[in-house]
């Protein structure tokens, strides 16, 4: 008789076993610790983007307000144009110092001292007596909000349970609504003031949403990536054991995804090169690309002239009425935020490329429509394509929030792995502001020189973001941030191979960073 060959079917990866054990746990409300970390991260780190949406919607409000209109002498083209580019230009200036701050001392020093200097830039920003104190208090705003912008969806990945990652990290951006929609309504409910309150009371409340973070980010733990990477291997154990598995210490999960972080954060910091480290490797170097095009995506996708100059927009399909005009921002918030949090739910159910793929394809159909409907309402006076164009509007935000709201944050957080991921973030807000301030600048002019035909600028560039996305962008649904990695890097030196994680772990005992490693990732 002939011997049967021997084949052993190979048992699964730890990233494989990871996602099994994940599966298989319980629902984060029924996890008692895990639903306080949960309900912890609210407070602490969805208050940073209120913030900047309700700067956006506020900045819309206001437009429509007569007496801020009056006060500032009827700003229009580029003066109106840098009043709302001053914010994004503040924070463009803070990005080379995110990942000084938050390497070195952590997330939550991050958001906090982010949330300080917000608070200040709003109080002086309700008390402004001129067009430059106004400017100036906006530009304090941008430099605080880029800190706390970059580390809570970067502390809430690292918190977050394995089962639950992805949808809570793309949970984040649908916040930003939230600040839309109180700042909408409140401009809404002041502009029939007949005095300077009725600006002066939204520009105060955007100080607000500040305080939030400052009372409470401190209730959060500290990121455990972080605190292995600093020498605090076993309060990260300590954490995930607490938060993750409810106390229990014997947890198969926790024991799996803290050899798995220990392993690979000790390999990364033993060859951290610093920012060099971004471009010395094709995989780093495709992170870069697709950052760069994320960041430029998120603004240059049309949405910044709904943004922050929705009035302008309307006024090019014949609506003038300022009280229909506020009333049609705020209802626009209230439906973009539905959508961005039915699309934060969508990611745990679809492929990342495909969610991008739609979103850029969905928004380039509706430009093209609503252009063409703009042209005959400007050139036909046809009324019915006009209000198509108020439609479109809506419609518009259905695809950008499919992919631009709920994996904004959330896909950087995947693509990036420890030791580059605070530079990367500096990187994603330094794209994504610089290129808000040029479009913020640009609309108002481009609008008031081309009126509707401006929308073929963003027909063209949309094109390119098919293209882009379709070429270039990684699927990364399903593995840990750890195991994401490979697919970038593959088993370069220095990182453990995916199969032997265990082993490297056990090979290490369990050590530490050494001394010299942490001193290099603080000097980083």
């Amino acid at each position: 008789m002939a011997e049967k060959e021997n084949t052993q079917t190979p048992g699964p990866t730890v990233d494989e076993r990871i996602q099994e054990l994940s599966r298989e746990s319980l629902p984060f409300y029924k996890n008692r610790n895990l639903l306080k970390l949960y309900l912890l991260i609210i407070p602490g780190c969805l208050f940073p983007a209120i913030t900047l949406g309700f700067d956006a919607a506020m900045m819309n409000g206001l437009q429509a307000v007569p007496n801020w209109d009056k006060y500032f002498g009827k700003p229009r083209g580029g003066l109106l144009g840098i009043m709302s580019a001053i914010l994004p230009l503040g924070c463009v200036v803070a990005t080379p110092f995110i990942s000084m701050v938050g390497d070195r001392f952590g997330r939550r020093v991050g958001i906090f001292f982010g949330a300080t200097v917000m608070l200040i830039g709003g109080v002086i920003q309700g008390a402004a007596q001129n067009f430059a104190m106004f400017l100036i208090s906006r530009f304090i705003v941008g430099f605080g909000l880029v800190f706390a912008n970059s580390f809570a969806p970067m502390l809430i990945g690292e918190l977050a349970h394995p089962k639950d990652r992805q949808v809570i990290t793309s949970l984040y951006q649908t916040s930003w609504y939230i600040g839309a929609i109180l700042a909408a309504w409140v401009t809404f409910g002041t502009f029939g003031l007949c005095n300077d309150w009725s600006w002066r009371i939204p520009s105060l409340l955007q100080a607000a949403p500040a305080l939030v973070p400052m009372a409470t980010i401190f209730f959060l733990p500290e990121s455990p990536r972080w605190l292995i990477a600093n020498g605090k291997a076993e309060d990260a154990k300590a954490m995930l054991i607490k938060w993750h598995a409810n106390g229990n210490a014997n947890d198969e999960l926790v024991n799996l995804e803290f050899r798995q972080m220990k392993a690979t954060i000790e390999a990364e910091v033993l060859n951290a090169s610093g920012w060099k480290e971004l471009f010395t490797s094709p995989g780093n170097r495709r992170r870069l690309f697709i950052i760069t095009c994320l960041g430029c995506f998120s603004q240059w996708s049309g949405n910044g002239l709904v943004s922050y100059y929705l009035v302008r927009v309307l006024e090019t399909v014949g609506v003038t009425d300022a009280r229909e005009r506020n009333i049609l921002n705020g209802c626009l918030m209230i439906f973009n935020w539905i959508t961005s949090v039915i699309s934060a739910f969508l990611t745990a159910r679809l492929k990342r490329r495909t969610q991008f793929l739609i979103s850029v394809g969905g928004m380039l159909a509706v430009f093209v429509s609503q252009t063409l409907c703009a042209g005959l309402f400007n050139e036909m006076k046809n009324k019915h394509a006009g209000q198509a164009v108020i439609a479109m509007l809506f419609l518009f935000y259905i695809f950008y929030n499919l992919a631009f709201n709920a994996l904004l944050y959330s896909y950087p957080v995947e693509i990036l792995p420890y030791t580059i991921r605070a530079k990367g973030f500096s990187l994603l807000m330094f794209f994504g502001k610089a290129s808000n301030f040029i479009n913020i600048l640009v609309n108002p002019i481009g609008l008031q020189a081309l009126a509707w035909k401006f929308y073929f600028v963003y027909v063209a560039w949309l094109c390119v973001e098919v293209f882009l996305v379709w070429k270039f962008f990684v699927e990364t649904k399903g593995p840990s941030l750890e195991a994401i990695a490979a697919m970038f890097d593959g088993e370069t030196e220095g990182r453990p191979r995916e199969t032997d994680f265990a082993t490297w772990a056990d090979e290490k005992n369990e050590q530490h960073p050494s001394k010299e490693m942490v001193e290099n990732v603080k000097k980083d």
